[in-house]
C-alpha cells in the first residue's frame, strides 16, 4: 500500500487466522473395496499476521509489510481407503459321457473317468486416486479350472452263437463201384457267431443302431459220403488163348498182308478223293511237254497216290499188316466173348473177317495212327481196337466196331476231319458225343493231370507256353487255348484235330509255341540233322537241347511283341489280341550248307524224302504249302514262313512284320483301318517291323521284340521301355531332339559350299504321279482324289542356288546324297508299297503334302515318326497313317488327303511350317547341350561344342 505524504501512519495490525488441514487418502489392501477409515484426524492450525507501516521521507510515501507467524501447526487428516482385491467364483458343472468299449461284457458299465466340477475365478484389483479418494478398477483376471467329464464305458458288442447243422456231402468216387456208398466222416456241428456292434447315445448311454456281422467261428464238418461212380474202366482185352485160337486166321493173315493201301481195288473205290481242279490244271501244265494229250482221269490216277499219302496212314497200314495175325485173333476173341463162343459163331466171325479184311485193316490203321494216345500209364489204342465193349456198350464187338470205322471215306479219314469222324463212327462205340469229351473223360479217368499238363506229357512235341505279363489270365496252355471255344465251329474242329495230331507225335519232330495271340507250329527237322537220332544219339540229344533253348528264346520274343501291343493299344482292342492266329514255320529241312537254295531244301509233303514233322503233322493238318521264294507271308488267318525261320533271331523280326499285316487295321490303328492310298508294306518294313540287326541298323525303328540290354545300338534296349502309348511319343521326341539338332548343324555346315558342291552333297525327293497307287472308291461321287508317289532326283545348279538355310532345304524337297533307296539305288522312282526304310542319319529335310490324297512311301514313313514325336501316337501318328478322318472328309466333299489331316492335327499349319517350327524349337536349346566324352577309334574324345 502507498499513501500520500500528508496521510497519518496507520497503526500496526495483528490478525489471527485459522489454517485448514488437508485430507490425504491412503490405500489399504486389507480393507474391502470401498470401505474408508480415518487413520489420523485432521486439526486446523493458527497463524498470526502482523501488518506494519513505514514512510519514505524523501517521497513521503507510506508502505506496509506483513509478517506471518505460525501459532499452531495444522494436522492433515489421513483417511485409509479399502482396495482389497475382490474374488468371485462360479462353479462349472461336469457332464456324464457314455462311450463304447467292445472289450467289456455286453451292456456292462464301467467308470473310466470319475469326473469333477470345474470353476471360473474372477479376481479384480483396484487403484486409488490419492487426491480424491476415488477407487477405480485396476485389472480383472479370470482363472478357469476346467471340469472333468465323467466317462462311463459300456460294452457294446453282443455275440450270439448259432449252431450250423451238419449237412451231407455226397462225393463221386471213381475208385468205388457204381452206386456203392461209403461214409468217411460223420461230420461235426459248426458254429456261426452273429456279432451285433452297437453305437451309443453319448448323453443317455442307450445302445442304438446295431451292425450285424455273421462269421463262421467253427466250420461245420459235413457228413461225407463217397458214392461210387466207377464204370468198368476201359481196359486191355484179357488174354484168352482158347478164344484167340478158336478161329483159324492163318490164310486170312497171308491174304491181308497182300493188301496194298495205294492200289487195292476195294480201297481205291472206297477212298476215292475229291480232286482240287487246280491240282489237275497245274499237273497238266507240268506235263504238257512230255504228255501233251494226257487226260483228266490219267492226271487223277497220278494225283490219287499223292492224295492218299497226304492222309499219313500208309505207314500205319503197313505196320497193321505186319501185326495182322495177332490183331485178327484178338478181334475174334473179343467178338466171340460177346456173341458167344459157338461153332456157328466161330464160322460167322471167320467169314466176316475174310469178307471185310480191307475195312478191318483200315479201321485198325486209323486207330493205330490217330488214337495211339497215352493217358498216364494207359494207352487207349488197343482198348479202342480190341475191347470196345469196355467203354460201356456191352454188346459192341471189336469186329462190328472195326467194320464200321473201316468203312470211312477219304474225306473222313483226313486228320483235319477227325472230330466229325469221331462223332460219326466212334461216339457210339465210346459213349462220348465228341472227341473232346472222349479225351477229357479218359484223362480224368486215368490221370490226375489238368488238360494242359496232360497234353505236354502225352505228346512228344516240344511245347512251350509263354504267359502274358500284361494279361496273366489269358489262355496260353495249349489244350485250354485250342478248346476255349471258337465262334466258328470249323475253327474249333480244326483245333481239336490239331490236338489229336499232337497227341500222336511220338518223336520230338514238331514244336509248338503258344502265347495269348498266336500258336506257332514248326518242324524240329528244320533246325537239326534228324538222322543223328540213329547215327549219333548223344549228339542228337545235345542238338535237341539246343533247339529247345531256341524255342524258349523265340517264345519270349513273341510274347514281348504281343505284350507291347497290349500295352499301347486301346483297352477296347485288347480282345483282338486274344486269338489263335496260326504261325506256320518253314518246311525247309536242315542243311549244313549256308548257301543252299530254298528249292533244294524244301521238304516234300509226303514220302521218304519228307521231313518227319511235315509228313506226320504238317501235311495231314493241311499246314503244308509249296515252296515260295519269300521270307514269309501273312494271310487272313495267320503267317507262313518260307526262307526265314521262326527260331532264328531274324524269325522274331519277321514275326513282327507279318503280325503288322494282321493287326494294323485294328490293334495298331484303333480300328480306323489303313489309310486310303497305302497298302500292307507301308506299315511293316520301315515302321512296325522290328530291325533284323538292332545293334547295327540305324533306320527309324521301334524295338518291340528283342532284349538288347547287354548290347549297344540305336534303339530302345528292351520292349518294356514302352509301357503306354505315351512312352512311344516320349521316346521318339527324345530321338528327334538329337536328330533335328544334328540335321540343323549339318545344314549350317553346308552354307559355305559352292553351288556345284551342293549338287553333289544334296539331291531332292519330289512328288510325282503314281499310276500304281491303290485307288479307293468313295460313295460320295463328288470326292476326287489323286494319290502321289515320289522320285529321288539329282540336284541342278538352279536348284542349288535356292539353298541358303535350313528353311530353304525344307521348302525345296532336299535330302542328303547319301540316302540309298532300299539299299540299292541313289536315284529312282519310288515304287509304291515297297520295302523301304528311312535312315535316321541320312537326312531328309524336304516334306510332302498332297492336297488330294497320299504322298510317297519314303516321306510318309519319316513324317509318321515325326508326328508321333511331336503330337503323340494317337494324336498325330494314327490320324496320319489311318483312315481316322475319312468319313469326316467325305462328308465335306473332300478326299482324305495330307492337307486335310494336317489341318486337323496341326491346327491349320502346313507340314513345312510344322517342321520349321520343330527345328526352331531345337535350335533354341543348342546352348543347353552338355559336354560328353566318347571313344572313337581307340581314342577318348571330349566334345564341348
Amino acid at each position: 500500500m502507498v499513501l500520500k505524504e500528508d496521510t497519518q501512519l496507520p497503526q500496526t495490525k495483528v490478525e489471527t487466522k485459522a489454517v485448514l488441514y488437508e485430507t490425504i487418502y491412503e490405500k489399504n489392501e486389507a480393507l474391502d473395496h470401498g470401505v474408508t477409515r480415518v487413520k489420523i484426524s485432521g486439526v486446523e492450525g493458527q497463524e498470526q499476521v502482523t501488518t506494519t507501516y513505514t514512510k519514505d521521507q524523501a517521497s513521503g510515501n507510506i508502505s506496509e509489510s506483513k509478517t506471518v507467524k505460525i501459532v499452531a501447526n495444522k494436522v492433515d487428516q489421513v483417511v485409509e481407503v479399502g482396495t482389497k482385491p475382490s474374488v468371485e467364483t462360479n462353479v462349472l458343472s461336469h457332464k456324464t459321457i457314455y462311450q463304447v468299449n467292445p472289450a467289456l461284457e455286453f451292456r456292462k458299465e464301467e467308470v473310466a473317468v470319475a469326473g469333477r466340477d470345474g470353476s471360473v475365478e474372477t479376481r479384480t484389483t483396484y487403484q486409488l486416486d490419492k487426491a480424491t479418494g476415488q477407487v477405480t478398477v485396476s485389472d480383472t483376471t479370470r482363472q478357469v479350472n476346467q471340469a472333468v467329464d465323467k466317462v462311463i464305458q459300456v460294452g457294446n458288442v453282443e455275440k450270439v452263437i448259432q449252431p450250423i447243422a451238419v449237412t451231407e456231402e455226397r462225393r463221386e468216387d471213381s475208385s468205388l463201384a457204381k452206386n456203392i456208398e461209403k461214409v468217411v466222416s460223420e461230420g461235426e456241428v459248426g458254429e456261426n457267431t452273429l456279432t451285433r456292434t452297437y453305437a451309443i447315445n453319448e448323453q443317455t448311454g442307450e445302445l442304438v443302431n446295431p451292425r450285424e456281422v455273421n462269421q463262421i467261428t467253427k466250420p461245420m464238418k459235413p457228413r461225407v459220403v463217397l458214392v461210387g461212380s466207377q464204370e468198368d474202366k476201359p481196359h486191355i482185352l484179357p488174354t484168352n488163348s482158347e478164344r484167340e485160337d478158336a478161329v483159324d486166321v492163318s490164310a486170312l493173315t497171308t491174304s491181308a498182308r497182300s493188301v496194298d493201301f495205294l492200289h487195292d481195288s476195294k480201297l481205291k473205290a472206297q477212298l476215292e478223293p475229291t480232286y482240287d481242279p487246280r491240282d489237275i490244271t497245274l499237273r497238266k501244265i507240268l506235263l504238257r511237254k512230255t504228255h501233251p494229250n494226257i487226260t483228266d482221269q490219267e492226271v487223277k490216277d497220278m494225283l490219287r497216290i499223292e492224295y492218299l499219302q497226304k492222309l499219313s496212314i500208309q505207314e500205319s497200314f503197313d505196320q497193321t499188316k505186319r501185326q495182322a495175325e495177332s490183331s485178327f485173333k484178338k478181334i475174334a476173341s473179343h467178338t466171340l466173348g460177346i456173341i458167344g463162343d459157338t461153332p456157328e459163331n466161330r464160322s460167322k466171325v471167320k467169314q466176316e473177317l475174310e469178307q471185310y479184311k480191307e475195312q478191318i485193316l483200315l479201321g485198325l490203321s486209323y486207330i493205330n495212327r490217330f488214337y495211339n494216345i497215352q493217358f498216364g500209364d494207359t494207352n487207349i489204342r488197343d482198348i479202342l481196337a480190341f475191347n470196345p465193349s469196355s467203354f460201356g456198350n456191352k454188346t459192341m464187338t471189336a469186329l462190328a466196331s472195326l467194320k464200321k470205322l473201316g468203312s470211312m471215306s477219304y474225306e473222313e479219314m483226313k486228320l483235319t476231319n477227325s472230330p466229325q469222324t469221331f462223332t460219326k463212327y466212334l461216339s457210339t462205340i465210346t459213349g462220348k458225343a465228341s472227341l473232346k469229351e472222349f479225351l477229357d473223360s479218359n484223362r480224368q479217368l486215368f490221370t490226375s493231370d489238368d488238360a494242359d499238363t496232360w497234353l505236354k506229357k502225352s505228346s512228344q512235341a516240344m511245347i512251350v507256353e509263354k504267359p502274358s505279363k500284361e494279361n496273366p489270365s489269358a489262355h496260353i496252355g495249349l489244350y485250354s487255348k485250342l478248346t476255349a471255344g471258337e465262334k466258328d465251329p470249323r475253327k474249333q474242329e480244326a483245333n481239336m484235330a490239331a490236338i489229336l495230331g499232337l497227341l500222336n507225335v511220338k518223336e520230338p519232330n514238331v514244336y509248338v509255341i503258344s502265347n495269348m495271340a498266336t500258336i506257332t507250329y514248326g518242324n524240329i527237322g528244320s533246325y537239326i540233322d534228324t538222322s543223328l537220332a540213329q547215327s549219333n544219339p548223344t549228339k542228337y540229344q545235345a542238338e535237341l537241347a539246343r533247339v529247345k533253348s531256341l524255342i524258349e528264346k523265340a517264345a519270349v520274343q513273341q510274347a514281348n511283341y504281343v505284350d507291347t501291343l497290349y500295352r499301347i493299344t486301346k483297352p477296347e482292342n485288347h480282345d483282338k489280341l486274344l486269338t489263335n492266329r496260326l504261325i506256320i514255320d518253314t518246311m525247309k529241312k536242315y542243311t549244313s550248307n549256308p548257301n543252299a537254295q530254298i528249292d533244294s531244301t524244301w521238304s516234300p509233303a509226303t514220302g521218304s524224302g519228307a521231313d518227319k514233322g511235315v509228313d506226320q503233322f504238317m501235311t495231314p493238318m493241311n499246314y503244308y504249302s509249296p515252296v515260295s521264294r519269300v521270307g514269309a507271308e501273312a494271310n487272313g488267318l495267320g503267317v507262313r514262313y518260307f526262307i526265314d525261320r521262326v527260331l532264328d533271331d531274324r524269325g522274331s523280326a519277321t514275326y513282327s512284320h507279318e503280325m503288322t499285316h494282321l493287326l494294323d487295321r485294328t490293334v495298331l490303328f484303333n480300328n480306323h483301318g489303313r489309310r486310303d492310298g497305302t497298302a500292307a508294306e507301308f506299315y511293316a518294313r520301315g515302321i512296325f517291323e522290328n530291325s533284323y540287326n538292332p545293334e547295327k541298323d540305324t533306320y527309324f525303328n521301334l524295338n518291340f521284340v528283342y532284349d538288347e540290354s547287354k548290347k549297344n545300338g540305336f534303339y530302345n534296349k528292351t520292349p518294356d521301355r514302352f509301357k503306354t502309348a505315351e512312352d512311344l511319343q516320349s521316346y521318339m521326341k527324345g530321338s528327334f531332339d538329337v536328330l533335328y539338332t544334328l540335321d540343323y548343324l549339318e545344314a549350317e555346315s553346308t552354307k559355305n559350299l559352292t553351288d556345284e558342291e551342293k549338287t553333289k552333297y544334296f539331291k531332292k525327293i519330289v512328288p510325282i504321279s503314281s499310276p500304281f497307287r491303290r485307288w479307293i472308291d468313295y460313295r460320295n461321287t463328288a470326292v476326287k482324289l489323286t494319290h502321289k508317289s515320289e522320285e529321288i532326283q539329282a540336284l541342278t545348279l538352279e536348284d542349288a542356288k535356292k539353298l541358303t538355310d535350313i528353311d530353304s532345304l525344307i521348302d525345296n524337297h532336299i535330302l542328303v546324297n547319301r540316302y540309298i533307296i532300299a539299299g540299292f539305288k541313289d536315284k529312282d522312282k519310288i515304287v509304291p508299297n515297297g520295302y523301304y526304310t528311312v535312315d535316321m542319319f541320312d537326312t531328309i529335310y524336304g516334306v510332302s503334302q498332297n492336297d488330294s490324297g497320299m504322298s510317297g512311301d519314303i516321306t510318309f514313313r519319316k513324317q509318321a515318326f515325326e508326328l508321333m514325336a511331336a503330337l503323340g501316337y494317337y494324336e498325330g501318328f494314327v490320324p496320319y497313317v489311318s483312315n481316322q478322318y475319312k468319313q469326316a472328309a467325305e462328308a465335306e466333299n473332300k478326299p482324305l488327303s495330307d492337307t486335310y489331316i494336317f489341318n486337323k492335327i496341326l491346327n491349320g499349319k502346313s507340314y513345312a511350317e510344322f517342321k520349321k517350327a520343330q527345328f526352331k524349337e531345337r535350335v533354341a536349346k543348342i546352348d543347353q547341350l552338355k559336354p560328353l566324352t566318347i571313344q572313337y577309334e581307340g581314342q577318348q574324345i571330349s566334345l564341348t561344342s
